[in-house]
């Protein structure tokens, strides 16, 4: 019987959407198109198997020294898997977004660096990532709302919510740690790191990207049209924030890192950084990534973990024209067993001692 009635909301649902595109003036087959290409962007993303990941991005590679307790809670009607990882004397809780296309062991290296400098850590997989339930990641705004539920959730556990809060996330998760800021003020400092400032925005400049060849063949103004309809039928109100908003609307510290060459999002155009005109910036502090820290994953990690991370594809590619073939997932195993995974995931300590400081100034 619930599944009957959830089928038939849904066909209400996709009725209210094809009526209001079509009002939109948009032909029922290009609008039904472009929803098509929407979703294909946001699939469900599945953790690699251990052997295909080098580096601490993985908890079996770092559960001997780093304490970790599993939960779950609701963001509106999808169980997020959640990970609290406690810190003996914490002067505060930092709550980490993941990226796009990633989890949250993929932060492990900054979560274990947050807890020997004494701060607890809560994170989570996103909708339709790793753990977490989901058929897709539905959108650019699932991080916003999937954060906003969990600061909910913390602020109502009596454990969580006795601590400072804080917030640390990356790319997606930058998005979504700078647009929360009017919905909780409770935080007492916020740090994105390679953020985009629009979902919205980000999709339109980079559609040609997404979309492929089709995408230039749709009619102009179709972006705007389709855009602004299908978000705000995903998402509502949440639609309405964004990282300027978000930074603007508090007088917390604020730290905002970007690359120079970030192929991702553009530092020219679709980062935070290209905002700075319009932002109150009385209490934000800019860090700017340059030389092999320029890019988007790679101003998260030391310099050195940035060139042996290049030797470690190098080393793959070299055996796999050795072999003349791909390699075996034995052969695979025995390569992965071979990296310096503490090397490989060392973090930008410049950056993250910075982040520290400034946390640490709003306790002192």
């Amino acid at each position: 019987m619930e599944q009957k009635k959830t089928e038939h909301g849904a066909k209400k649902w996709f009725k209210i959407l094809t009526l209001s595109l079509l009002c939109a003036g948009l032909p029922s087959g290009t609008a039904l198109a472009a929803k098509g290409i929407y979703d294909s962007c946001f699939p469900r993303y599945e953790k690699k198997e251990l052997y295909a990941i080098y580096g601490e991005f993985d908890y079996r590679r770092v559960e001997e020294k780093l304490r970790r307790v599993l939960f779950q809670f609701p963001s509106e009607k999808v169980m997020l898997q959640g990970y609290y990882y406690p810190c003996d004397g914490a002067k505060g809780m930092v709550v980490v977004c993941h990226g796009m296309h990633a989890g949250a062991d993929d932060y492990i290296p900054f979560i274990g660096y947050f807890v020997s400098h004494g701060y607890a850590v809560f994170t989570y997989d996103c909708k339709g990532t790793y753990a977490s339930a989901g058929d897709s990641t539905v959108g650019m705004c699932t991080p916003l709302v999937d954060l906003d539920h969990a600061l909910r959730y913390i602020s109502n556990d009596p454990t969580l919510s006795k601590f400072p809060l804080f917030l640390f996330g990356h790319s997606w998760g930058g998005y979504a740690v700078t647009s929360v800021l009017p919905l909780h003020k409770s935080i007492k400092a916020c740090a994105a790191i390679a953020p985009f400032n629009d979902g919205y925005t980000l999709i339109a400049e980079k559609g040609e990207q997404y979309a492929g060849p089709f995408f230039g063949v749709v009619k102009e103004g179709l972006p705007a049209k389709f855009l602004s309809i299908y978000q705000k039928f995903l998402f509502g109100k949440y639609t309405q924030l964004n990282a300027v908003k978000g930074i603007n609307s508090t007088d917390i510290p604020v730290f905002i890192a970007h690359g120079k060459r970030d192929r991702v999002i553009s530092y020219y155009g679709q980062s935070v950084h290209s905002h700075r005109h319009e932002i109150r910036d009385e209490n934000v502090i800019y860090y700017e990534g340059t030389g092999v820290r320029s890019g988007h994953n790679t101003i998260l990690h030391s310099e050195e973990a940035v060139l042996y991370q290049e030797q470690v594809k190098n080393d793959l590619k070299a055996l796999k024209k050795a072999k003349g073939r791909d390699l075996t997932e034995e052969e695979l195993v025995a390569f992965c067993d071979g990296v310096d995974h503490a090397l490989y995931s060392a973090v930008n300590q410049e950056m993250m001692d910075e982040i520290i400081s400034m946390f640490d100034r709003t306790l002192y």
